[in-house]
């Protein structure tokens, strides 16, 4: 985790007389000193979302249709047999239709005839991420020939919004001791504290099961996928009212 920033503003409220802050009396007696605080941290992700297909061509959209299934067919087992709950899997696009003369043009006379027919097959999951590298690996030794860009996300995010917080807080407590001993005086209890002002910016979290995924190859030499997880910013915003001794 890594501190990135924060931005604080300052009031004070020494004058004689009473003023009202929330719920906290201010006055001669009972002097406070309020600080404003933000604070961003960043938390490797722990949970990616990946969408993985398969894409073909076909003379005919019986024959293009039927290539797709039987491909699909063979990922999904693969999945399933390596440990994947069915549950855990949803299809994220069935196209079926006509190649685009747009695509067709570029073609030889040859790919012409056999790619009359366009058909693409895609499911999403969202997994740990040694879980979702080695389901790449699976689909793509079956037969995918697709594979979208990771999203990432955390698998607590409330977890990282109190860490968030609780940083813009023990900010505010370090501004509030360095300008009260500016003046002499010295910071007290915490008195009041609130995040309504800020709301932070928060990913939605997908439902998902673990799963247990067999580790096996299918003899291919190709080289295992790896993931290299993102930081996922979160902030967070104070106000605090803090006693001066």
């Amino acid at each position: 985790m890594r501190i990135q920033r924060y931005m604080a503003g300052v009031w004070f409220f020494l004058s004689i007389g009473t003023v009202q802050a929330q719920s906290v009396q201010v006055n001669q007696q009972n002097r406070t000193i309020e600080i404003a605080a933000n604070s961003s941290i960043e938390i490797e992700a722990d949970l990616v979302t990946i969408i993985v297909g398969y894409h073909n061509y076909g003379p005919t959209h019986d024959v293009a249709y039927a290539e797709n299934a039987r491909t699909a067919g063979q990922i999904l087992k693969a999945w399933t047999e390596a440990g994947l709950p069915q549950k855990s899997i949803s299809t994220n696009a069935l196209n079926s239709h006509l190649t685009s003369e747009e695509d067709l043009k570029d073609m030889s006379p040859s790919d012409r005839k056999t790619k009359q027919y366009e058909v693409t097959q895609s499911w999403k999951m969202t997994a740990k991420m040694v879980i979702a590298q080695k389901l790449i690996d699976i689909a793509i030794e079956a037969g995918a020939n697709d594979v979208s860009d990771p999203e990432w996300e955390l698998a607590d995010p409330d977890a990282a919004e109190t860490q968030a917080y609780t940083s813009a807080l023990q900010k505010a407590r370090v501004i509030a001791d360095q300008m009260a001993k500016a003046f002499g005086a010295k910071t007290g209890a915490l008195l009041y504290a609130s995040n309504e002002s800020r709301p932070s910016r928060f990913l939605t979290t997908l439902n998902t099961e673990s799963a247990s995924i067999v580790g096996k190859r299918l003899g291919t030499t190709r080289p295992e996928t790896k993931l290299l997880p993102q930081k996922i910013e979160k902030s967070g915003y104070v106000r605090a009212i803090f006693a001066l001794e």
